[in-house]
């Protein structure tokens, strides 16, 4: 009778075994997909509004959900230029995703003018980036992307370009 109480706890204590010994990086990863899902499921949920033709943290945000690059609201913000707007931070695998949305596309354009598109950042300024930034323009915002393969690289710099909706009239 005792041995078999014995048999019925040793599939519990492998169990609690197992969990106390987990891989930090299993443990981040199940973290990072729980993020990444937590971000789609407000997307899927989040009420349309009319499209206005310019860009907000939610249409950004949906339209990388869409293309299926996994958007989630990253607080580690790398170095980056002083721009008059504070920029908004998404973790796109593992390239960060810095975008700066101004009112409309003439305050965009007043600053942009001022960035020298290949370092991403106002002329005169030092460069903060620790790898080569991609620099995106469209409407009103202005997106740059460290870090990430290639291909991520295009498919986000695809994502703002292809541009929103145009507004109903």
């Amino acid at each position: 009778m005792r041995s078999n109480r014995l048999i019925r706890l040793l599939p519990a204590v492998a169990l609690l075994t197992a969990c106390a010994g987990e891989d930090p990086k299993v443990v981040r990863a199940a973290k990072a997909r729980r993020d990444v899902e937590a971000v789609a499921q407000q997307v899927r949920t989040a009420p349309r509004a009319p499209s206005t033709g310019r860009w907000d943290e939610a249409q950004l945000t949906q339209r990388l959900v869409n293309a299926g690059l996994a958007p989630r609201p990253d607080d580690s913000l790398p170095s980056h230029p002083k721009l008059p707007v504070k920029p908004v931070a998404l973790r796109v695998g593992k390239a960060h995703l810095l975008a700066w949305l101004f009112a409309d596309s003439v305050a965009r354009r007043k600053v942009s003018a001022t960035i020298d598109t290949l370092s991403a950042i106002p002329k005169g300024q030092a460069n903060p980036w620790a790898e080569p930034p991609m620099f995106v323009v469209h409407n009103n915002l202005i997106a740059v992307l460290v870090g990430g393969s290639d291909r991520q690289r295009e498919r986000v710099r695809l994502v703002i370009e292809a541009g929103l909706p145009a507004p109903h009239r």
